[in-house]
């Protein structure tokens, strides 16, 4: 983020005095530290020696804990959630230690046609974002049995791309099915696809873990762009996106696997709605957060959302709505997506203190998701190029000067760095 600018729309009356703190993270400070704690117990049973049996045993039933507490209508409180994610998590990074990854595999992190794909040491740690976790599981559990009441007995094809060496938001799930065998539900056939390679040597070692090898038809190492199923896919689970649907290939991967999938499949989330809004930094990423321990959408304060300046909904994306995105092709193979329009207000006088922000909410299946800063998904994702009724001193090659009452465009880039492009209009 550029200073000049960020200061400026924070409020600061000079640039030099007050730059704006850290924004408060997603996980919880305390489950960092009950992990840290529960990573050492780990480190014991393995200086201890105990067998490998004992400990996939203690995985299996974490992870079926893990299912089962979250699948419940009565919700666990947040902190009984921290403890059950830390321990759960200890349990998975034991498994991602003692895949003994090359240092290459483990710590490369690239860019491809359609975004950036994180390191493996890095996506180990999506497994403790709580409610994103939470809100997948629940809905995917809603959606395999909504598919279960249509009177089909055929094998149900599960395909998760971009999973991660965990894959998270299915396999606690899958394992919960297997210790309770549910009454009613198709048989599953699940494909998993990462691209990094160490990715899929911890994959492997998990699955093997958990015993869940039948439930699975498929680990393959590749880029989703070029998968080509041999058979029609029922239910797409597919989450890779950064806060403010930015960074990594979401939307150009769903385009293309939305080919592949069966006449009454599914995808999850079934509905993701980006919305823009305009709000000064210290206001929105400071002062909300101060006291708050942690982010979450019922954390949010009412004097921060009271000086928000909403303008609308630039993307809605479900399974139909992605079938009739307008792509404009551009110069040296580039292409755009028409997305939505918005207004800037007239005569609002503190405009120019005002940050463009863009907020992530998902909807994962019927009444289950996740809300803005729930996630590190959700959390709004600042644009310093848009600078609204002040020209910066330092102008950089892509601002986008506007003023009170203009019309503003968006489109969405389907490049490595994809993320929605504002223009005036």
């Amino acid at each position: 983020m550029r200073l000049e600018q960020a200061q400026h729309r924070a409020g600061d009356a000079a640039p030099s005095t007050r730059p704006l703190k850290a924004e408060t993270a997603f996980v919880d400070p305390q489950l960092e530290r009950l992990f840290t704690q529960s990573l050492r117990r780990q480190l014991e049973n393995l200086l201890q020696a105990v067998p490998l049996d004992e400990q996939q045993e203690q995985l299996r039933e974490q992870m079926e804990t893990l299912a089962s507490t979250l699948l419940q209508d009565g919700q666990a409180d947040h902190q009984q959630l921290v403890d059950l994610f830390a321990e759960t998590a200890s349990q998975l990074f034991r498994v991602y230690r003692q895949s003994e990854l090359g240092e290459a595999q483990d710590t490369r992190q690239f860019f491809t046609r359609t975004g950036c794909v994180m390191a493996v040491k890095d996506a180990v740690h999506t497994c403790k974002d709580i409610y994103r976790v939470r809100a997948f599981i629940r809905g995917i559990d809603q959606a395999i049995r909504a598919q279960s009441t249509q009177g089909s007995a055929q094998p149900l094809h599960v395909l998760y791309p971009a999973c991660g060496p965990f894959a998270p938001l299915l396999l606690p799930l899958i394992r919960h099915y297997k210790a309770q065998p549910q009454a009613g539900l198709r048989p599953l056939r699940i494909t998993l696809i990462d691209i990094q390679e160490g990715a899929v040597q911890v994959l492997h070692n998990l699955i093997r873990d958990l015993d869940i090898e039948d439930y699975i038809e498929d680990v393959l190492c590749m880029d989703v762009m070029d998968y080509r199923p041999a058979q029609p896919v029922d239910l797409l689970v597919l989450e890779a996106m950064q806060r403010g649907f930015s960074r990594e290939g979401h939307l150009s991967m769903a385009r293309h696997l939305s080919r592949f999938l069966a006449a009454d499949a599914l995808m999850i989330p079934e509905r993701i709605r980006v919305r823009a809004f305009l709000n000064e930094g210290q206001a929105e990423f400071v002062d909300q957060w101060q006291d708050a321990g942690y982010t979450h959408s019922s954390k949010v304060k009412p004097e921060a959302a009271a000086t928000r300046v909403e303008l609308g909904a630039i993307l809605d994306l479900t399974l139909d709505s992605l079938r009739q995105l307008k792509e404009i092709q551009l110069g040296q193979g580039a292409s755009v997506l028409e997305c939505g329009r918005v207004q800037l207000p007239k005569d609002q006088p503190d405009l120019s203190h005002k940050l463009m922000l863009y907020c992530v909410e998902a909807t994962t299946f019927g009444q289950e998701g996740v809300r803005e800063y729930d996630s590190g998904i959700s959390h709004p994702l600042p644009d310093t190029a848009v600078c609204i009724d002040f020209r910066p001193r330092a102008a950089e090659p892509d601002d986008l000067l506007l003023k009170s009452g203009d019309h503003i465009q968006f489109y969405y880039k389907l490049t490595g760095q994809p993320g929605f492009m504002p223009t005036w209009a």
